[in-house]
């Protein structure tokens, strides 16, 4: 398996970042507004959609609690430098692992997620309903969640955990020869396609010992409801949580935006296409270190940020970047995070074949690119199981000029659906 992890590349900005932006108000009055043409849609009737059933709630109450613990396990990790990361994504493969995991790894597994009131039918309800949520909700963005399952050929992999998986997490099976060398190529291309080209290779070549791998993407691709009008962006500094600055190509634009604000945060939210899908960013007020400040930030306070969102006119400064992000031995992090017993020889996966079973690897990799037109993200997580041998009417201005947390979420159920931070470092 290659080692893709902790890798960083960006291309069109020297260290530019991240998927959610997050603000910071001043008075300035740089531009004029924009045109009635250039605000096409900022009046869009957002209606309210259906109510999340209780399984729904408390799936995602549970992955947005992970999402949380995993943004401080990686605030902690990188000290400083970007990241970006889908929490749906992971969450989502190791619902189908959930799926194949009996005893006691079931039950850490479901707990670890947040899904500790449900059964796995309920687990598995909830999947389905929230994924055909995610990608119906908006004609205007494309949302695709594409999962799949490779199992090497012969093994006796149990009919109930492969039709589990293939109704409520419309997964996809191939039983296929692992020792062909052409195996890794055809599971890449799977991702590759999934993911439209985002993610190209995460699989360089299978043990074997590696009995299955179950593998989730998605790709996101959303145009803003208030573009940017690229003539207005310029490059201008970015300040760096050590004092010094870098040069970042800043979109710029006034308009009606949702913002909030108090003595920790400010925030800002941009809307994508015409339903419930935007891009949440969080900055630090004061003397406030990103780093520092993410420590306490948890679901419940995220929740209550955009629970508090208002539309105000204001002006805004928003970076221009790419970010490709691999995460450095995830299984480690998820060990540390305390899912333990589906990495040991005492794992319990009975429920996908009578062998002894353990995860031996998780894979995620994120890329997003962000202009003036809208954002596109992908993500792909990768898990390989083995066999064991044993204010007012003023003008405020938002300058996200200085390192800050962003989100893309769904906003009916505030899923989250890709995070990150931009903090101008790379690696």
């Amino acid at each position: 398996m290659k080692n893709f992890y902790g890798t960083m590349t960006m291309n069109r900005i020297a260290m530019t970042t991240s998927l959610l932006i997050i603000l910071l108000l001043g008075g300035c009055d740089i531009f004029s507004s924009v045109d009635d043409s250039d605000r096409e849609g900022s009046d869009i009737n957002r209606q309210q959609l259906r109510k999340l059933s209780a399984s729904e709630q408390i799936m995602v109450e549970g992955s947005n609690d992970f999402a949380f613990n995993l943004l401080h396990k990686l605030n902690e990790k990188e000290q400083g430098h970007s990241y970006f990361v889908s929490p749906l994504s992971i969450s989502t493969a190791f619902s189908m692992a959930i799926n194949g995991a009996r005893g006691e790894t079931f039950e850490q597994m479901r707990d670890f997620f947040g899904y500790s009131e449900l059964n796995l039918e309920e687990i598995n309800q909830a999947n389905r309903e929230l994924i055909d949520l995610l990608t119906q909700l908006d004609p205007k963005v494309v949302m695709n969640i594409a999962n799949s399952i490779w199992y090497r050929q012969g093994v006796s992999v149990k009919p109930e955990f492969l039709d589990n998986n293939r109704e409520y997490l419309g997964a996809e099976v191939e039983e296929m020869d692992f020792s062909d060398p052409g195996a890794p190529d055809i599971i890449n291309a799977w991702i590759e396609e999934s993911t439209e080209g985002m993610i190209e290779e995460m699989i360089d070549q299978i043990d074997g010992d590696v009995i299955m791998f179950l593998i989730n993407a998605i790709y996101f691709n959303g145009d803003w409801t208030i573009q940017f009008d690229p003539e207005k962006t310029r490059e201008e500094p970015f300040y760096l949580q050590d004092g010094s600055t870098v040069n970042v190509p800043l979109m710029r634009a006034r308009d009606e935006f949702r913002t909030y604000r108090d003595e920790r945060w400010t925030a800002l939210d941009l809307w994508y296409g015409e339903a419930g899908f935007s891009f949440t960013a969080l900055l630090p007020n004061g003397d406030g270190d990103l780093t520092e400040r993410v420590a306490d930030l948890t679901a419940e306070r995220f929740a209550a940020i955009t629970d508090q969102l208002s539309e105000e006119t204001v002006d805004i400064y928003v970076p221009r970047f790419e970010l490709e992000y691999e995460i450095e031995d995830f299984p480690g992090d998820l060990i540390d995070m305390g899912l333990t017993l589906p990495f040991g020889s005492g794992a319990d996966f009975t429920g996908i074949a009578d062998l002894a079973l353990e995860i031996s690897d998780v894979m995620h990799k994120a890329v997003i690119e962000l202009d003036e037109t809208g954002s596109e993200a992908a993500a792909a997580t990768v898990i390989e199981i083995r066999e064991t041998s044993a204010g007012g009417d003023q003008i405020g201005v938002v300058r996200l000029d200085r390192p800050f947390l962003f989100f893309i979420r769904e906003n009916s159920s505030n899923t989250i659906l890709f995070m990150g931070s931009y903090t101008g470092l790379a690696e």
